[in-house]
C-alpha cells in the first residue's frame, strides 16, 4: 500500500550556533520544497523529566502522523537514548513507517558502552546512510538495512565569488578535534570557526592565520582562493579520521560550494570521490600538503571545472531530492 504522507523531522535548537544546524535546515527547506511535511521537534533535556513528561512530548509531536505515513528522522536529534527508542516505538505503533537519515552516528567514531544506537537502527524500517561504506560499518554490527545512500549534503547559499588560483589551504572546523594546528608548519593556512577558551590564548604557528567565526553563508564569501581541507585526528578513545572512512563530511559540500578544490585522506570516503572525480588531492599525512606548491594555475583550473557541476548540484538541493525521490518511489511501489 502507498504511503499517505512523508514527513521529515527538524529539530528546533535555538540556543546552538547556526553551522551546527546548517546541514538539518538545509535538508528541512529542500525536504518541503519536494512535497514533503515537516514534524518540528523542540530539543529539550528530556533526561531531566519523567518518562510520562516525554511521553507526551512524543505523542503531542506524533499527532498529525496517521497509519500509513513515513516518518524521516533527521538522527541524531541530540536527546536521549531513551527519547530516541521511545520516538521510534510511537511511530511504528500508529502503523507509520519509521526511517533514518543519519548525519552522524556516535558509535562509528567515539568509543561507547552501550552504543544504544545500533540497537535502535535494527528496528528502523529504512536508513540513510552515507556510502557504501558506512553499510558494510552497519553491516558489522548486525544492521541490514534497507540503504539509500546520501553521498554528499547539499549546501544551499551563494558565494559573493568563485577562489582564485594560489597556494594556499583553507580549514574550517571544530579546532578541539584538530590538536595538530598548535605545531603545524606547511604552506599558509587560513582558519575559520569559533575558538574554544582554551584556544584562545594560543601562539599560532607563523603559517596560520586565523580568520574569526563567520555564519553558514557568510564563510561562502571567505574564501578568497586556494583549497578546503578536510582533516580530522584520531584520540585514544575517538575515531574521528577513522571515521572519515565511511561519512560525507558536510565541511567538502561548503568548500565546493565555494569553489575551492578539495584536500582530504586518501583512505576517506571522500578521498575516494576526489579520485574519482577529480576534485583536488588526496593526501597520506599533513606533511604530504606541501604537494599544492607543485599545482599549477592550469590544473587548478581544470579542478574547478570538475567541481561547477557538483557545486551547482549542491547549491539546488539534487542530492537531497534524489534521496527523497528515492524513497518516495520505494514506498509508491
Amino acid at each position: 500500500m502507498a504511503v499517505m504522507t512523508e514527513w521529515l523531522t527538524h529539530t528546533i535548537e535555538p540556543w546552538m550556533p547556526p553551522g551546527a544546524l546548517k546541514a538539518k535546515d538545509d535538508y528541512q527547506q529542500i525536504a518541503r520544497q519536494n512535497g514533503w511535511e515537516i514534524l518540528d521537534l523542540i530539543r529539550y533535556n528530556d533526561a531531566r523529566f519523567d518518562d510520562q513528561v516525554r511521553q507526551e512530548k512524543i505523542q503531542e509531536w506524533l499527532a498529525p502522523v496517521a497509519a500509513g505515513d513515513l516518518v524521516l528522522h533527521q538522527f541524531p536529534s541530540y536527546m536521549s537514548a531513551d527519547f530516541e527508542q521511545e520516538f521510534q516505538a510511537a511511530i511504528q505503533a500508529r502503523g507509520a513507517q519509521a526511517a533514518i537519515l543519519i548525519h552522524d552516528l556516535e558509535p562509528l567514531r567515539v568509543e561507547k558502552d552501550p552504543a544504544w544506537e545500533y540497537n535502535l537502527l535494527k528496528k528502523t524500517d529504512l536508513i540513510v546512510t552515507h556510502s557504501v561504506y558506512m553499510d558494510q560499518a552497519l553491516a558489522a554490527h548486525g544492521i541490514s538495512g534497507p540503504f539509500i545512500h546520501q553521498e554528499l549534503f547539499d549546501y544551499l547559499g551563494e558565494p559573493a565569488s568563485w577562489a582564485q588560483f594560489q597556494p594556499l589551504i583553507n580549514f574550517a572546523g571544530t579546532f578541539q578535534k584538530s590538536p595538530w594546528l598548535k605545531q603545524y608548519q606547511g604552506p599558509d593556512l587560513e582558519l575559520f570557526g569559533s575558538l574554544p577558551k582554551k584556544w584562545r590564548e594560543v601562539n599560532w604557528p607563523a603559517a596560520a592565520h586565523y580568520q574569526g567565526n563567520w555564519s553558514p553563508t557568510e564563510i561562502l564569501s571567505q574564501f578568497q582562493s586556494g583549497f578546503g581541507l578536510v582533516w580530522d585526528s584520531d584520540f585514544a578513545d575517538r575515531h574521528y579520521q577513522d571515521y572519515t572512512r565511511y561519512n560525507a563530511p558536510h565541511k567538502a559540500s561548503l568548500y565546493l560550494r565555494a569553489g575551492l578544490p578539495l584536500i582530504a585522506w586518501s583512505q576517506s570516503y571522500l578521498g575516494q570521490l576526489i579520485e574519482q572525480n577529480h576534485w583536488g588531492l588526496t593526501i597520506d599525512d599533513l606533511a604530504d600538503l606541501d604537494q599544492i606548491n607543485q599545482v599549477t594555475s592550469d590544473q587548478y583550473q581544470a579542478f574547478q571545472e570538475n567541481i561547477i557541476p557538483v557545486s551547482q548540484a549542491l547549491k539546488e538541493g539534487r542530492y537531497s531530492q534524489r534521496v527523497l525521490n528515492a524513497i518516495k518511489k520505494r514506498n509508491a511501489q
